[in-house]
């Protein structure tokens, strides 16, 4: 049997679901609002805390399994230099008077093609942008697949061309919140070797990294609050977070070189874990740690994967 494509209404919007039926595998998006994935099911199992009406995708609280684009995580008060030229994203994230995240979680995506096959299935998304906002003048594409398939394993892969005459400065991260038990607490949580970033009472860098071990063996969470950027010793090849609960197991893997740095966040609710895989650091577009300088014309690339177990 292949995996099969069912659309529906989901408020003003369609939802895209890729499932295996006889399995009980796949996984919902709605490619309008950002390309946001509501599920990730493996044999019954949805293991993302995730929106689950049209209503929740709309208010877009704590921006679960958000596109990062065209940076993550915070811009100090919104502002950068870019050739010379200075820039001011809104402020949208009011508590620190910075903005968050970037745009493309608010943009639609268009659906360029869908691949059911026996035992994988993905679906091709592109956000076409012209420039048009002023604080980000900047044309490009921003393709994401999104792959699943019968042995456990979620795939993001991204590729960003640069459409402007210039280059341009260009950051990705995504934002999946894990539900694997009854709350955060009882998720069990392993890092690799990796320091923490220091922030100010504003979440910006303040420069030094931090040596930080809590969790390089697989330890419960219990009432550890981390809302916090770290990056990867590694230098080549794959890190891994891993997060375990009643319901399964899960590994996020990015690469090193790609993605050198990563967000651990427990949101306040306590019911779920973000693990967010980052191709640069804090206020990148200021302090310019990880941030890529996308020539005219090229393309970037990264990949990240969930692999789950039960």
């Amino acid at each position: 049997m292949l995996f099969e494509l069912r659309q529906a209404s989901f408020g003003p919007y369609t939802r895209f679901d890729l499932v295996h039926e006889t399995s009980n595998t796949g996984f919902a998006i709605v490619p309008e609002r950002g390309a946001t994935v509501l599920e990730i099911r493996f044999q019954g199992q949805n293991i993302l805390d995730g929106y689950n009406s049209p209503e929740e995708l709309e208010a877009a609280k704590w921006g679960k399994s958000a596109v990062l684009f065209p940076f993550p995580n915070r811009l100090d008060g919104g502002r950068y230099t870019w050739n010379g030229a200075t820039y001011t994203f809104p402020i949208n994230n009011a508590a620190t008077g910075n903005a968050i995240h970037g745009f493309a979680r608010d943009h639609a995506f268009e659906v360029v093609q869908v691949q059911l096959e026996a035992t994988r299935a993905s679906l091709h998304c592109r956000f076409s942008y012209g420039g048009e906002h002023a604080f980000y003048p900047f044309p490009l594409d921003l393709d994401l697949i999104f792959s699943i398939d019968l042995k456990g394993e979620f795939s993001l892969d991204v590729r960003c061309r640069n459409r402007h005459s210039n280059a341009i400065p260009v950051g990705f991260g995504w934002h999946p919140y894990f539900k694997l038990d009854k709350n955060a607490d009882a998720h069990r949580l392993q890092l690799p070797a990796a320091s923490m970033v220091a922030i100010n009472d504003r979440m910006i860098p303040t420069g030094p990294l931090q040596a930080y071990a809590a969790f390089e063996k697989r330890s419960r969470l219990d009432e550890t609050f981390l809302d916090n950027c770290f990056k990867t010793a590694a230098a080549k090849g794959a890190y891994r977070l891993a997060l375990a609960g009643r319901r399964g197991k899960v590994a996020v893997k990015a690469s090193a070189s790609d993605m050198p740095y990563f967000q651990v966040f427990t949101p306040p609710h306590r019911e779920s874990v973000a693990l967010e895989p980052m191709s640069c650091n804090v206020n990148a577009f200021n302090n310019g740690d990880g941030l890529v300088r996308l020539e005219s014309g090229k393309v970037w690339k990264a990949k990240m994967t969930i692999q789950y177990k039960r």
